[in-house]
């Protein structure tokens, strides 16, 4: 016991300063913070006024309205390939539906704000909340890597080895799109879980922030497989779904290292969005048609390709939209283009079909679009497409749904809100998507959706306990 009398030593008061500046430099926590049961704090970043998901929306769909409806005709069959159906009724219906989405994200801004600093906003994490996103994260970690080990095991199986990995560094010719339909299709079922991959990023991401668990060797696993699929397997869709999360998680909460707001900079990044956005076309879109195609066949050069067929799935996803309105005569007992997903379950899919004996047995879709424009080109639009699904005023109220649910979960993300935070930025792609396919529907996005709902109710069902 120590004595009363005795003046007390300064050493240990002198030494947890430095202590704690070396916790917060390095993120991690000093050994009070791992013994503490209050909540931690987390500083919600100013100025990225472009994560609103109206804003994104605007910003998603005006470059495919935009590019579709100035490209003239000609160039359409000159550079694309396919004949050009979207006009301006088309235009029309399409800024309608966008109107009824961004009208359903503002709607919880109607509401009446919650009780936190609107000038210096917080998320508040509780101890059982930091519980559930760490065992969340490991869960959907383990998940994530047993589809990717499966998936690998299959490939090898199937006969690809070190040759066919040296052609594919070597880019060789043709290797990697041949490599996608030999040795690497899907599992169903397994390969799935890859999919819940971005839950696992941000659910640990954002335990690194709080507790200062570094989840190295998880964090270079997810990454190191999320590159590999997008080389090999040419899906640059799946490098968004890793990077989005990341970058929605910086431009919201600050890190403890940092407490400088730079809200000019994060206000202009959408400037160098579409610079960003060609380089990383550029440099996937080399390895998957110019290197095998393009280069011998293009009277461009490799610039000129880049920014022609980036213009082209902008402008052919609004075209083909006016393909699916015009031609999609089917009527299906659930909806095809806004729930792709429900198609892909294998007890629906036995039961569920659409005459497809014009099509010699392919996909109705992929059959218009070889007959009226260009299947290279086949991403179907985000809004139109709900027309088909739901009618003229089903498909305004369903995109005024659409918004209205994406509107909560950005004002529960901007009012301090974990679960918010946490879905919406695996969500987002969504939005970022939206001129060109509806994202949600489809059944690479049903997994994350769905685990993203389960860790929305366990952070609330943790936080409501604590409260």
């Amino acid at each position: 016991m120590n004595d009363p009398m005795k003046p007390q030593s300064p050493i240990r008061l002198e030494t947890s300063v430095p202590e704690r500046v070396h916790a917060a430099l390095h993120d991690r926590p000093t050994g009070a913070g791992r013994r503490s049961s209050t909540p931690s704090p987390l500083q919600l970043r100013q100025g990225a006024w472009w994560l609103h998901p109206g804003w994104t929306g605007i910003l998603s769909v005006l470059p495919c309205l935009a590019i579709a409806g100035l490209i003239p005709a000609d160039d359409f069959r000159l550079w694309w390939r396919t004949p050009k159906y979207f006009g301006t009724a088309e235009a029309l219906l399409t800024a309608l539906l966008l109107c009824a989405f961004i009208a359903g994200t503002l709607v919880p801004n109607l509401i009446k704000r919650r009780r936190h600093d609107s000038r210096k906003p917080h998320v508040i994490v509780t101890v059982g909340q930091q519980k559930v996103l760490l065992w969340a994260g490991r869960v959907f970690l383990i998940l994530s890597l047993i589809g990717y080990v499966t998936w690998t095991v299959a490939a090898v199986s199937r006969g690809y080895g070190g040759q066919q990995l040296y052609d594919a560094l070597a880019l060789q010719r043709g290797v990697l799109l041949s490599a996608r339909g030999e040795y690497l299709t899907t599992l169903p079922g397994i390969t799935t879980l890859t999919q819940v991959g971005p839950l696992a990023l941000i659910c640990l991401l954002l335990d690194r922030r709080i507790s200062g668990r570094r989840h190295t060797l998880g964090l270079v696993a997810l990454a190191s497989f999320g590159l590999a699929r997008g080389f090999f397997n040419a899906e640059r869709i799946a490098l968004m779904e890793l990077a989005v999360p990341v970058i929605v998680l910086a431009a919201t909460a600050l890190p403890k290292s940092r407490r400088r707001q730079h809200s000019i900079l994060w206000a202009m990044l959408p400037l160098l969005g579409p610079l960003v956005l060609a380089t990383v076309f550029g440099a996937l879109e080399y390895t998957r048609s110019w290197n095998d195609f393009y280069a011998r066949h293009s009277d461009t050069g490799f610039i000129g390709f880049v920014l022609r067929r980036l213009g082209g799935y902008y402008a052919t996803s609004s075209n083909n939209s006016a393909i699916i309105l015009a031609h999609d005569s089917t009527n299906s007992p659930m909806p095809r283009y806004t729930g792709q997903f429900l198609w892909n379950f294998p007890i629906v899919r036995s039961f569920v079909h659409i005459d497809n004996s014009a099509t010699n047995g392919t996909d109705y879709t992929s059959y218009l679009y070889v007959r009226y424009g260009n299947l290279e080109f086949n991403t179907p639009g985000g809004l139109l497409p709900g027309i088909i699904d739901y009618g003229l005023f089903g498909a305004v109220a369903w995109w005024g749904a659409v918004g209205l649910l994406i509107g909560i979960c950005y004002h529960s993300m901007r009012s301090g809100e974990l679960r918010g935070l946490v879905l919406y930025a695996v969500i987002y792609v969504g939005i970022l998507e939206m001129g060109m396919l509806f994202y949600w529907g489809l059944g690479r996005a049903f997994p994350m959706i769905v685990g993203g709902l389960i860790t929305w109710m366990l952070l609330h069902r943790a936080r409501a306990r604590e409260d």
